[in-house]
């Protein structure tokens, strides 16, 4: 059977760590994520309550929601990330992490709120999000906040059409999922900047109303849109407050 697209990003983190790259996403002390994070759970009073982070990536958040006092359950398709994120959280009792396809794995028990950081947006085909977006609706309780941050966004001229795989993207965009790129990423050892060459991944902006549609298709309510400022992880993004 072929491999997930979305796969795709447990080969860039192998390849930038291999590199000597001390993180490849988000840190602990960005602060935007930090206090977006904080009075997220301020608002929603998650403090020592369970809190499931969907791609969790590295560990990040699961650094500032454990600092929070949340009780925190992050997953990601990556054995790499994972493996990044448990030597993260080390210290942390409440927080644990495993490997898990978030398109495929169905979530077996129920949270108080969850989160999304730059995630969804690399999902591509229609039925994909559409999953990923079930499975995180069905892994709530009643009246629970999920929290989608820094989700690739355009003002306006994104696809509106259905997508049903990679290559069929990859022909709507035109975009080269293959060669090489230079990328900058950081030493883990002195902090030195050090060069890598790895692909593009493939990624579906959406506009306010895509995104408003497709939360509200799946039975979330949506609370809250904030466009975002630009920043090294992302150019254009919008943070997305939804409710079950």
């Amino acid at each position: 059977m072929k491999e997930p697209y979305y796969m795709a990003y447990e080969k860039r983190y192998q390849t930038v760590f291999s590199a000597g790259a001390k993180c490849w996403g988000h840190t602990p002390n960005d602060d935007v994520l930090y206090n977006t994070l904080k009075t997220w759970v301020e608002e929603n009073n998650l403090k020592g309550k369970s809190i499931i982070e969907f791609a969790c990536g590295e560990g990040a958040c699961g650094v500032i929601l454990s600092e929070l006092g949340c009780v925190y359950y992050g997953v990601d398709v990556s054995p790499t990330a994972i493996m990044k994120s448990k030597k993260l959280l080390e210290n942390y009792p409440n927080a644990t992490v495993e490997v898990l396809d978030m398109v495929k794995d169905k979530i077996d028990r129920k949270f108080d709120a969850a989160l999304d950081c730059m995630g969804l947006h690399m999902l591509i085909t229609d039925n994909d999000r559409k999953s990923y977006l079930e499975n995180a609706f069905n892994s709530l309780k009643e009246n629970s906040p999920m929290l989608f941050f820094r989700e690739s966004y355009r003002e306006n001229g994104t696809y509106r059409g259905v997508v049903n795989s990679a290559d069929e993207w990859a022909k709507i965009t035109g975009d080269d999922y293959n060669t090489p790129m230079l990328r900058q990423v950081q030493n883990a050892k002195d902090g030195s900047v050090v060069e890598v060459y790895i692909p593009l991944v493939p990624a579906r902006a959406k506009d306010k109303n895509g995104y408003i549609e497709e939360f509200e298709n799946i039975g979330f309510k949506v609370e809250k849109f904030v466009c975002m400022d630009d920043s090294t992880a992302i150019p254009y993004s919008a943070s997305i407050f939804v409710r079950k």
